[in-house]
């Protein structure tokens, strides 16, 4: 896993990533109530928090989430087995989470978020072309299309967007930047949401 002394490595790049990737979503956020699904040590949910919603955290990583000192709602589980009874929340996100999981738990962890949301999921990935998917080797090969097909044979409502996400804060890393985009999804990430009908009983 990615703590802290690797994933800050740079910190303006990070900085800049959780901040665009907590924008996008919140475009298509709908009521006040998030649960972030490995969340790691919390950043995006912290953000979101900061936009007035209600965050609950949940990381398999028990060093993860006691770096959540903010919040009281935090749960240090697995979330393909973890039993949450009947609660619901308005909104089920996750920030690079799928790469992570192959297309049998992936098909899992998306019907459980069909089971705990009342609105909205929405979970950002990386594109399988992005240059870091394969720097990481808990991420799980699948291609594009594998990846869309996969996703929407579980959640058909679903939009996908995308967008560039690398942090370029200087002129030459601009110009650089135009050569990077002849390399199609080279820094892209996905952005899948779901429009979930919750019927109360």
């Amino acid at each position: 896993m990615r703590f802290d002394e690797q994933y800050f490595s740079n910190k303006a790049n990070i900085c800049h990533e959780v901040l665009t990737e907590v924008e996008e979503a919140r475009k298509h956020l709908k009521g006040k109530t998030v649960l972030d699904v490995a969340c790691g040590t919390g950043r995006h949910g912290y953000l979101l928090e900061f936009y007035g919603y209600e965050v609950t955290y949940l990381d398999i990583s028990p060093q993860a989430i006691s770096k959540i000192w903010w919040s009281e709602r935090k749960i240090c589980a697995d979330f393909l087995k973890h039993e949450f009874g009947k609660v619901r929340f308005d909104n089920v996100v996750s920030f690079q989470f799928l790469e992570h999981l192959t297309d049998a738990q992936l098909v899992l962890a998306l019907k459980r978020m069909v089971s705990l949301a009342r609105y909205r999921i929405i979970n950002v990935t990386l594109h399988p072309k992005h240059v870091e998917y394969e720097k990481d080797p808990t991420h799980v090969k699948r291609s594009y299309k594998q990846l869309i097909r996969l996703y929407l044979s579980v959640l058909p409502n679903t939009k996908i967007f995308s967008y560039d996400n690398k942090f370029r804060g200087k002129p030459l890393a601009w110009i650089k930047g135009l050569f990077e985009k002849l390399r199609p999804h080279y820094f892209e990430n996905l952005m899948f949401v779901t429009f979930v009908n919750y019927h109360r009983s």
